[in-house]
């Protein structure tokens, strides 16, 4: 009976009978600075759910199961240190090949005046001058007046023709073309009909021009006092300074045979 009793003495009961699920706020973790004994040096510190002191060596209080480890060793804190990690690694390995050194702003492609000294203007040219665009020659070779339109506007005919001397075909659009009043305003080719009823509209609205091959047509515009035929030469942006202008001034419509002088 005395043994039972010795044996019984040696058993170490680590908890806290008062309030062990109530008041949490009570009992605070906290590591007990004084062992149990001097044979026993581990400290013993409280759980912060039920308040039972514990060996402070163990992850999960035997009590209540609480998870003691602090956060930094535990499993999801490291796993998330990995993934932000990779997250790093990614972002630098994505964005490194577009981070270069930045290069000197290439000269844009002007238009060139053809059989003229080089930097000659290419605005305000009169009919039959020719100017060239990545190996596109475009020459406005007259104008004349088509009648008018259903709505009274004056139809202006601008001739226009198309040579690419390059190996490559090259594709024309009407919607590189506009014509100017004197007064700035500007237009798209016209299509419609005029006063007399006649339907019209400009040939050229894709056109696929080969290598080595020369084009001819006629573009319509409605616009009362027409001063400038604009061209863009590059049919993806419309750039002001790139801008071609021949001066486009027709005064009256051609004369018809009929009203020709009779020849000796």
């Amino acid at each position: 009976m005395a043994r039972r009793d010795r044996m019984r003495s040696k058993q170490w009961h680590f908890s806290y009978s008062d309030g062990r699920f109530n008041n949490r706020k009570q009992y605070r973790s906290s590591i007990d600075p004084s062992p149990i004994s001097t044979t026993f040096n581990r400290k013993i510190m409280r759980c912060k759910r039920c308040g039972s002191r514990v060996v402070s060596n163990v992850s999960h209080c035997p009590y209540c199961g609480k998870n003691l480890l602090p956060f930094y060793r535990r499993f999801w804190f490291w796993l998330v240190i990995v993934a932000l990690m990779g997250v790093g690694v990614a972002a630098i390995l994505f964005y490194l090949p577009g981070i270069q050194t930045p290069q000197k702003v290439q000269e844009a492609n002007l238009p060139v005046v053809v059989n003229a000294a080089e930097g000659s203007p290419f605005k305000d040219l009169v009919p039959g001058t020719t100017i060239e665009y990545n190996q596109l020659q475009v020459t406005v070779t007259g104008s004349h007046q088509a009648g008018v339109s259903s709505n009274g506007i004056v139809i202006t005919a601008v001739e226009v023709s198309f040579y690419n001397s390059g190996t490559t075909p090259i594709t024309l659009y009407s919607t590189q073309w506009q014509l100017e009043s004197e007064d700035g305003t500007r237009v798209d080719c016209f299509i419609g009909k005029t006063s007399d009823d006649e339907s019209i509209h400009s040939e050229l609205e894709t056109q696929n021009l080969g290598p080595s091959s020369t084009y001819t047509t006629v573009l319509y515009f409605a616009l009362d006092n027409p001063n400038r035929a604009v061209f863009a030469p590059n049919a993806v942006s419309y750039v002001e300074q790139e801008l071609v202008t021949w001066n486009i001034k027709p005064a009256e419509e051609p004369p018809s045979p009929e009203d020709e002088p009779p020849t000796e």
